[in-house]
C-alpha cells in the first residue's frame, strides 16, 4: 500500500473526516482502493481526491446519497443537471413548507387562543327550515363545493321570495371519510324547502381559521366521552363570521353541533 494514501492523509486532503468515510465505505459511496486484510487500515489513490471533492460538495447541499451515487457512476453532466434539478425542486418544497410552519406559528404566538379547547356546551335547538343542496366531496374539495353552493342558494331565496333567517351552514356525515362523502349546504330561510330537524346537541364555538377546526372536533370528542351519549346524525357547522364578513380568519366564528342520542344498552 506504498503508493496509496492513509486514510488520515486522505482525510486531511479531503476535509472528510475519518470515520465518515468509514460510513462512506460502509455505504459503498466512496470504496478504498485497498484495504490491507491483515490490519484493516485501508487506502485511497490520488485519482479518488476528485470523486471525494464531488461527495464533499454535494453534501454541503444536502444532496441525498443516492443521487450522488447516480452522479459518480454516470460522470455525465446530463444526470448531474438531473440530480441537481430534482433536489432543487425537493429543497423548493422544503422551504414553501418552513415557510408556512413560520406563518403558522407566527399567528399563533400572536393568538394562540386556537390552540385552547373550545368550550362545549349541551343545547336543545329547534327545527328550521332551509334551502339546501346536497354534493359528493372529499375533504379537500369542500371548500370548493360551499363555495358554489352558497351563491346558488342565495340566488334561490332571492327568486323565491323567501328571506334568510340564520347564518349559512353545512351538514357532514357522522363518520369522517377519506373518500367522497355527501355533504349539504344549508341557508335558513322562512319558506325553505328542507325541514332540518331539532333536538339535543352538543355545541362547540370555535374561534379560528378553518384549517384549524379540528380542534373544535376534538373538543367535543372529549366532551362526548364517558357521557353515555352518541352522536345521532349528521354533524353540523354553523359559520357566523366567515370570509363574508371581510374579518382576519383568526376572527372567524364557527357554531359546530353534534346531535346527541343516548348509547343502546
Amino acid at each position: 500500500m506504498d503508493d496509496l494514501l492513509s486514510i488520515g492523509a486522505f482525510s486531511r486532503a479531503t476535509l472528510i473526516s475519518a470515520n465518515t468515510l468509514r460510513a462512506y465505505h460502509e455505504s459503498g459511496l466512496l470504496e478504498p482502493a485497498a484495504v490491507d486484510p491483515r490490519t484493516g487500515y485501508r487506502g485511497y489513490r490520488a485519482a479518488q481526491l476528485g470523486d471525494a471533492a464531488v461527495i464533499r460538495r454535494l453534501r454541503e447541499l444536502d444532496v441525498p446519497l443516492a443521487g450522488i451515487r447516480q452522479v459518480l457512476a454516470a460522470r455525465d453532466p446530463a444526470v448531474t443537471r438531473r440530480v441537481l434539478a430534482e433536489h432543487h425542486e425537493r429543497t423548493l418544497a422544503q422551504r414553501a413548507r418552513l415557510e408556512r410552519i413560520l406563518r403558522d406559528t407566527g399567528e399563533l404566538l400572536a393568538g394562540p387562543a386556537v390552540l385552547t379547547p373550545a368550550v362545549v356546551t349541551e343545547q336543545t335547538m329547534p327545527p328550521m327550515w332551509a334551502f339546501t343542496v346536497t354534493g359528493k366531496a372529499r375533504e379537500d374539495e369542500f371548500a370548493h363545493f360551499l363555495g358554489q353552493a352558497y351563491p346558488a342558494l342565495y340566488a334561490a331565496i332571492a327568486e323565491a321570495g323567501a328571506v334568510a333567517s340564520g347564518p349559512a351552514g353545512a351538514l357532514f356525515p357522522v363518520e369522517y371519510r377519506d373518500e367522497p362523502a355527501p355533504v349539504t349546504a344549508y341557508v335558513p330561510a322562512r319558506g325553505g324547502t328542507e325541514r332540518l330537524a331539532g333536538g339535543r346537541f352538543a355545541v362547540a364555538d370555535f374561534v379560528g381559521p378553518y384549517r384549524d377546526m379540528s380542534a373544535g372536533y376534538r373538543a367535543l370528542g372529549a366532551w362526548l366521552a364517558g357521557t353515555g351519549l352518541a352522536i345521532a346524525g349528521r354533524v353540523r357547522e354553523n359559520y357566523l363570521v366567515g370570509p363574508g364578513d371581510e374579518v382576519p380568519e383568526d376572527n372567524y366564528r364557527t357554531q359546530i353541533c353534534w346531535p346527541l342520542r343516548a348509547l343502546e344498552d
